[in-house]
């Protein structure tokens, strides 16, 4: 009665079945069912005398209309193959049920002996790891001699001097450091949206609860968790003009010049990208196993086969089903908008009005492009209704992955960032009243977009131009309404929250955010992948889940900063010499 629809057995129990004997091991075999409510209602299996239990497989009927998702577990003789499982679930059509698809695993299967993939993986790893202790041991070594001079290219994957570089924390003042704030508490956002998401790829034992939750207004703060994805966007775009702008007024950008703002940020990014799919994708299959571990399998061999889309950031745009990393699809959109802003400092070099007036018409025909497709594959508003209404592919793959739609946040930042390093219209100074009035009507705006869009999640009618029109306007709205927050702080009028934004506690996790983006999506994934039970629901265990992957990623997110982010970025210092 709760939707209970994910009968997973015992796992564990049905591989380490094992008969000498007779050479037969335990086959476990997950299998997915269809609830047809028609062929319930008119089969004859349900006799007057088993009217109730007719009464029970409607409703379950109707369960299984509202969550998509039904699981049946066998365990069989090894010899089984998997053509043989499905002929038994095919037993399931007198009851009105019918099955789509199975999936079997043995101990083996489960438990795999290293192939060459792994065995390559670790190698790399070892072979850089001896690096790192060489560097490190040098580095220790030659500190105990005070008058030896230490060469920087000796120190550069050395953890010591890379952990002192990491943990110290000095004091600075910059009229941005209300952006460590927002950028943490974008973090912990995407962080409970992501574990929200997998509760509701998972088996859940009471997902009827899990449906109730989201027809009330609150569970919008969940669903709404992409915007803090938008905010990542703009962030990105104000510092990367604020920079340039600051520092780079005079200077001329030569071709030399323009190769040097690519490599860096290729620098910057990729070592730590690489090393977590080359983690995941050779060792990945050895940490765990479970009933949907075939779900990480096929990500795993996505990256076999696609690892070079997301180390080139275009995985995004090119085989854009088959994602090796799904959640690095920020890394492409910003990296793809990196690329234009040399011609975004060149047209504002040019003339102020032209680098305003053309970043506005490419937000109109983003907003525009949005609109469209929104409209054309009939889009809904709020994410989580594609899980009510079906399938999500489209909206992925046409609009929340593409820069084309993604990018109005990213082009309102780059206004923002010259406006800011330029000194324009800074010494507009507002009154206490007319300051007030904008902080109230940037945190509705704010509030607006979060839960705006509450109705269209329960309403059953569908409305088109509605829904489209959301999705246009949603983000650019939401990037407007947070730029004024950040216009406030950098021009002294955000009082206690420029305070509470500017804690040196967020400049000390700002350190890490790269990092935990990278790693905890793939530990999410490894963690829930391997449950061998149904999980439940409840608001409590969703708040749990999300703040033990956020210290389990802080954790691992150390190791990968010591390890392939700061020495890049030592090396890369030595070659540009910074």
């Amino acid at each position: 009665m709760s939707y209970n629809l994910g009968e997973l057995g015992n796992f564990e129990q049905c591989i380490e079945i094992n008969s000498i004997n007779d050479h037969i091991i335990g086959k476990y075999c997950l299998g997915h069912v269809i609830f047809n409510r028609s062929l319930i209602e008119n089969n004859r299996i349900y006799s007057r005398d088993h009217i109730y239990l007719k009464n029970i497989m409607l409703h379950v009927a109707d369960g299984y209309n509202k969550t998509k998702r039904c699981s049946w577990a066998l365990c069989l003789p090894s010899n089984c193959s998997d053509n043989d499982a499905e002929k038994i679930l095919e037993g399931l059509d007198t009851l009105g049920l019918t099955s789509t698809s199975v999936t079997c695993q043995t101990f083996i299967e489960s438990y795999p002996k290293l192939d060459t993939d792994a065995i390559i993986g670790i190698t790399i790893l070892c072979l850089y790891m001896l690096i790192v202790i060489t560097s490190t041991a040098i580095d220790l070594g030659l500190r105990s001699k005070r008058k030896v001079m230490i060469h920087p290219i000796f120190v550069s994957f050395s953890i010591y001097t890379n952990g002192k570089i990491l943990f110290d924390v000095p004091k600075r003042t910059s009229k941005l450091s209300c952006l460590d704030g927002l950028r943490f508490i974008s973090m912990l956002w995407i962080i409970f949206k992501h574990v929200y998401m997998v509760y509701q790829e998972m088996t859940i034992i009471n997902f009827k609860n899990f449906i109730e939750f989201t027809e009330v207004i609150y569970s919008m703060l969940l669903i709404r968790g992409t915007l803090a994805c938008d905010t990542f966007l703009l962030i990105g775009g104000i510092l990367v003009t604020y920079v340039f702008f600051d520092k780079n007024m005079k200077s001329k950008m030569t071709f030399i010049e323009i190769m040097k703002h690519y490599l860096h940020r290729y620098i910057r990014l990729t070592p730590a990208l690489a090393a977590s799919i080359l983690v995941f994708t050779t060792l990945g299959k050895y940490m765990g196993s479970g009933p949907h571990w075939s779900i990480l399998l096929a990500n795993i061999k996505n990256c076999r086969n696609y690892w070079w889309s997301s180390i080139l950031y275009v995985q995004n745009q090119v085989n854009v089903e088959e994602m090796c990393t799904v959640h690095t699809w920020y890394l492409d959109v910003d990296m793809q908008l990196y690329i234009l802003s040399p011609i975004i400092f060149w047209l504002f070099r040019l003339s102020y009005k032209i680098g305003i007036g053309t970043i506005i018409t490419l937000i109109i025909l983003s907003i525009t492009l949005s609109f469209t497709r929104a409209y054309i594959y009939e889009m809904s508003a709020v994410e989580t209704a594609y899980f009510i209404r079906g399938s999500a592919t489209t909206y992925l793959n046409e609009f929340y992955y593409k820069t084309e739609t993604r990018a109005t946040p990213w082009f309102i930042g780059t206004i923002l960032g010259y406006i800011l390093a330029t000194k324009k219209h800074l010494h507009v100074k507002l009154s206490g009243i007319y300051s007030l009035i904008l902080w109230l009507l940037s945190l509705i705006i704010i509030v607006v977009c979060i839960f705006g869009d509450y109705n269209s999640l329960r309403r059953a009618e569908y409305r088109r131009f509605e829904n489209a029109l959301s999705i246009a306007l949603l983000k650019p709205t939401f990037a407007v309404a947070v730029c004024w927050i950040i216009w406030a702080c950098a021009t002294e009028q955000g009082s206690f929250i420029n305070q509470f934004l500017s804690l040196r506690l967020f400049q000390f996790m700002n350190k890490f955010s790269l990092s935990i983006y990278l790693v905890h999506r793939p530990l999410l994934q490894l963690i829930f992948s391997a449950s061998k039970s149904p999980i439940y629901f409840s608001v409590f265990n969703i708040a749990y889940d999300s703040w033990g992957i956020m210290l389990l990623s802080f954790g691992l997110s150390i190791i990968w900063i010591l390890l392939f982010e700061y020495p890049m970025l030592s090396m890369e210092k030595l070659i540009f010499k910074k």
